[in-house]
C-alpha cells in the first residue's frame, strides 16, 4: 500500500492558495493520507486551563476531506483543550466527512483500539497514542479522553560546571512509562493479528526551540520507544508534535517518521500570537510573534511511504513550505533542496547509511558511510 503521511492539521477556515501554489496537490496519487489532527473541531465545551488551548469549526473536517485526508490521529495535547464533549464533536464531524480516527474513546480501552481499514487491497491497523500529554487528558478505565504512552524524567546538573558557565540548561533523562508501553505493545500484537499493515502515530518529542543542540533533537526515550513498538509488530511509527522535520530511521522491518512537521496551521480559536511565548527577537512591530514560528516551522516535507511489500518500507520526501500565514505551498528549488539535506544529514546521526537522494528518495547505502558508526542522539 501507498500512504501519503502529513504532519499538523490545523483547519481554520482561512483563505487558501491558488492550485498551482498550494501543496495540497501532493496529497494525490496514493491509497491513503494520514495526518495529525492538531485541534478539536468544535462549538462547545469548558476551555481546559492551558496557556494555548485551541479550537477550530467542525467545518474542517469537509475541507480536510475535500484534499483526500481519509485518516487522522487524535491523541495529542490539544485534543482535551474543550474536554469530552468538544472531541465528541470533533468525531462526528470526521464521521460525517468520511475521515477515519483514532486515539480517542470513551474509556482508555476505546482510545487504544486500532482503526482498521481496507488500503489498496491490504488491512491497515492505525493506531493512535500521545506521550505529551496535559494532566487529566488520558483515558481511564472509567473516563474519556486519548490513548497515553507516558514518559518519566530526571533531571541531571553538574554544580561546579554550571557555576563555571552559568546559565547552562540540564541534562533532562526520559524513559517512556513501562506500564503504558506494555498495553502499547499488546494493543500492536493484537493489531498485527488483524491486519497485513500496523502503523503507530505518536505524539512525542520536544519542539525546536525548547531542547538544546546537546540533548536533541530527539528526547532519550524516542528511539527506544520506537524500536519497541516495531519489534512488536508495527511496520511504520509516525511521530508528530515538534512542529519540525526529525530524522527518519530504517529499523528492523519498520520505518521511523521522527516527527512529520507541519502541513497546514491556522490561525483559529485560541490560536493567536498573543496566546504564545513571545519571540524576543520580534521585530518591534509584531512583539507577539511565536517563539516557535521560526525556520523550522516552515520547512516541512509530504512523506510517502509503501508498506506490505517483500522489500521492506519504501520513503519518498516531498519538500513543501509554509507562507506567512502557514499554508503549504510549493518550495523554491533551493529550500526543497536544504529540505532534503536536513534530513539526511540529521538522520545519518542514527544511521550513517542513510542517503536522501535528489528526488527526495530515502534508502540505505552501506557505502555512503565505509563503516562509519554515527552517534546517537540519545548518548548525547
Amino acid at each position: 500500500m501507498e500512504l501519503t503521511i502529513v504532519g499538523d492539521l490545523v483547519v481554520g477556515g482561512w483563505p487558501r492558495r491558488a492550485p498551482g501554489e498550494s501543496a495540497t496537490g501532493l496529497l494525490t496519487g496514493g491509497d491513503l493520507v494520514i495526518g495529525n489532527l492538531e485541534v478539536p473541531l468544535t462549538g462547545r465545551g469548558e476551555r481546559a486551563e492551558k496557556l494555548v488551548a485551541m479550537r477550530a469549526p467542525e467545518s474542517g473536517a469537509v475541507e480536510l476531506a475535500s484534499w483526500g485526508v481519509g485518516l487522522v490521529s487524535l491523541a495529542m495535547n490539544h485534543a482535551m483543550d474543550y474536554g469530552a464533549e468538544g472531541m465528541r464533536d470533533t468525531v462526528r464531524a470526521l464521521d460525517a466527512a468520511g475521515i477515519g480516527h483514532a486515539g480517542f474513546g470513551e474509556n482508555r480501552a476505546e482510545a487504544t483500539a486500532p482503526r482498521i481499514l481496507q488500503v489498496g487491497g491490504q488491512t491497515l491497523a492505525f493506531l493512535s497514542l500521545c506521550s505529551a500529554l496535559p494532566s487529566g487528558a488520558n483515558a481511564t478505565a472509567d473516563r474519556a479522553g486519548i490513548a497515553p504512552l507516558r514518559v518519566r524524567q530526571t533531571v541531571e546538573f553538574d554544580g561546579p560546571f554550571m557555576e563555571e558557565t552559568p546559565g547552562t540548561p540540564p541534562f533532562v533523562h526520559t524513559v517512556a512509562h513501562e506500564p503504558d508501553v506494555l498495553v502499547a505493545e499488546r494493543a500492536v500484537r493484537e493489531a498485527r493479528l488483524r491486519a497485513d499493515v500496523v502503523a503507530v502515530a505518536l505524539h512525542w518529542g520536544v519542539p525546536f526551540p525548547y531542547l538544546p543542540d546537546a540533548q536533541g533533537p530527539l528526547a532519550r526515550y524516542q528511539q527506544p520507544l520506537a524500536h519497541r513498538l516495531i519489534d512488536a509488530g508495527a511496520d511504520l511509527v509516525i511521530g508528530h508534535h515538534p512542529h519540525c522535520l526529525h530524522p527518519v530511521e530504517f529499523y528492523g522491518r519498520g520505518l521511523v517518521l521522527y516527527s512529520t512537521g507541519n502541513f497546514v496551521f491556522d490561525w483559529c480559536d485560541g490560536w493567536t500570537p498573543e496566546a504564545m511565548v513571545a519571540d524576543p527577537d520580534a521585530h518591534p512591530a509584531a512583539p507577539f510573534r511565536p517563539v516557535l514560528m521560526r525556520g523550522p516551522w516552515y520547512e516541512s516535507a509530504v512523506f510517502r511511504v509503501g508498506l506490505g511489500d517483500d522489500g521492506g518500507p519504501r520513503l519518498q520526501l516531498f519538500p513543501i513550505e509554509l507562507d506567512a500565514d502557514s499554508q503549504p505551498i510549493l518550495p523554491r528549488p533551493d529550500v526543497a533542496a536544504s529540505i532534503l539535506a536536513g534530513v539526511e544529514r540529521d538522520s545519518r546521526e542514527l544511521d550513517p547509511d542513510i542517503v536522501v537522494d535528489g528526488d527526495g528518495v530515502v534508502r540505505r547505502d552501506p557505502a555512503a558511510s565505509g563503516g562509519a558508526v554515527g552517534p546517537a542522539y540519545r548518548d548525547r
